[in-house]
């Protein structure tokens, strides 16, 4: 009994005692005639809002918080929303949605190439590639992170590439400004990387997600087309970007590195698997078999055949994917009680077209500075797909795009805390660079909204 009293003085159940209770002045206070339903939801919305930014319990936990709220605040049989006594499992059904099931079979897929060294070896090779003179070198290790992170968690690529440069680190001055260059080139990748697959990051599945659910799809191929090149255009800039800001002392580097060894039957057996999974990703036009479903198809495979265990279904990371199911809860709560209409109603919104994208863009950039990029993208891109008059494709792409160009600090997100973690650069190194970083980032996703997004998504 005392160490609950002793947990209820901790500063964090009164600040979480505290939002509830600004979150019901907010409700008491919302406009006259606004619906019942939109302002229990506004009191939800507030609450995770705030939960997610202070991360006063786990993140995920807040999620199934949110999902609760809304099950017991808006789903009663007598309730404001007016549902079923079965109305409840609307907010349920997320869980289980298509992007839910594809991120899961890319969590599969992404511990297979793990497990069996599959990463390493395409690293290894990949690097080779590049030669020795400082700059390739550089390149070469943010072109090998950010393809990895395409496919695989950016944290588990952050903490392989960082494990493989260190031979490199080693052989260079302790005052070379090129170490500071390679140690941030690899969060920064990673982080880009991300972009490039629906799988890549939460933001990226949540948009997709959210988009599915008013009946519009973005296919795997698709979503490629958009980002791989902004992608790799970010990765040039960037590239050149450290290169100046840190020049290497020597002109010529020796550095090799041994490729992993995947000749056991089973790591063929898992490469072929990973292998035939991406190319049905990429030829769904074709085979017209959802991603999802070929996502659970090779998760199946994956365990079926042995290849991957119980203990490797227990590694998955089960928390993402809730956090992600109290993103797409959230959306369905918004658009069921109105409340993005009301918010869009607002004279904020009255700006449309490109300044809308920039405004919502810098807000996502800045919101994942301090807080999870997929709370920001939970939070902003239900009520930016609600915009009247705007494409809700080109606003929840772009919009999910920023939410991963936080780099500025090391919270900002995971690999920038692994690279910081290295004791190899000072948090002033991360501040300069990741806010550059940022800002070329941002510019390189409003060029593209011009020139890239609306050609690859067809929507000339």
């Amino acid at each position: 009994m005392q160490s609950i009293f002793r947990a209820m003085r901790k500063p964090d159940f009164i600040k979480g005692i505290g939002v509830y209770i600004f979150a019901w002045v907010i409700y008491m206070i919302t406009p006259e005639g606004m619906d019942e339903a939109a302002k229990r939801q506004i009191f939800i919305f507030v609450v995770a809002a705030l939960y997610w930014a202070m991360e006063i319990i786990p993140l995920y936990a807040t999620s199934l918080m949110v999902v609760l709220l809304e099950m017991f605040m808006l789903c009663r049989p007598d309730g404001v929303l007016a549902m079923s006594k079965t109305g409840y499992q609307v907010f349920l059904l997320p869980f289980g949605s298509p992007i839910i099931m594809l991120f899961f079979g890319g969590f599969i897929l992404a511990r297979a190439m793990h497990k069996y060294h599959i990463d390493k070896w395409i690293a290894s090779n990949l690097l080779k590639v590049f030669g020795h003179k400082p700059y390739m070198i550089l390149f070469g290790f943010m072109v090998a992170t950010a393809l990895l992170s395409m496919w695989m968690s950016n944290t588990a690529t952050t903490a392989m590439m960082m494990a493989m440069v260190i031979p490199l680190l080693k052989q260079l001055d302790q005052k070379d400004p090129y170490r500071i260059g390679l140690v941030l080139a690899i969060p920064f990748a990673a982080n880009i990387g991300g972009i490039g697959t629906p799988v890549g990051t939460p933001p990226n599945a949540i948009a997709i997600g959210i988009l599915a659910d008013q009946g519009i799809q973005v296919n795997f191929l698709s979503w490629m087309k958009m980002a791989v090149p902004l992608a790799m255009g970010m990765l040039i800039l960037i590239s050149a970007l450290l290169y100046v800001m840190y020049p290497p002392v020597k002109r010529q580097l020796q550095f090799s590195i041994q490729a992993s060894d995947i000749g056991q039957p089973k790591s063929i057996v898992a490469g072929v698997i990973a292998l035939l999974t991406i190319i049905l990703w990429l030829t769904s036009g074709v085979h017209h078999i959802p991603s999802a479903m070929v996502a659970l198809m090779s998760a199946g495979v994956f365990a079926a055949t042995g290849i991957l265990d119980r203990d490797d279904f227990k590694l998955i990371d089960w928390d993402v994917l809730v956090l992600m199911w109290g993103g797409l809860a959230m959306g369905k709560g918004l658009e069921l009680t109105g409340l993005t209409k009301w918010i869009v109603d607002l004279p904020l919104f009255d700006q449309q077209g490109f300044v809308l994208v920039a405004v919502f863009c810098i807000l996502a950039i800045v919101l994942s500075t301090f807080m999870s990029n997929t709370a920001t993208a939970n939070l902003i891109i239900p009520i930016v797909m609600a915009i009247p008059g705007e494409n809700p494709i080109l606003m929840a792409t772009t919009i999910a795009l920023s939410c991963s160009f936080a780099m500025a600090l090391p919270i900002s997100t995971p690999p920038n805390a692994i690279a910081f973690a290295s004791n190899m650069i000072k948090s002033r190194h991360m501040l300069l660079s990741g806010s550059i970083v940022s800002v070329i980032s941002l510019l390189m996703v409003l060029l593209g909204y011009r020139f890239i997004i609306t050609k690859a998504l067809g929507l000339e």
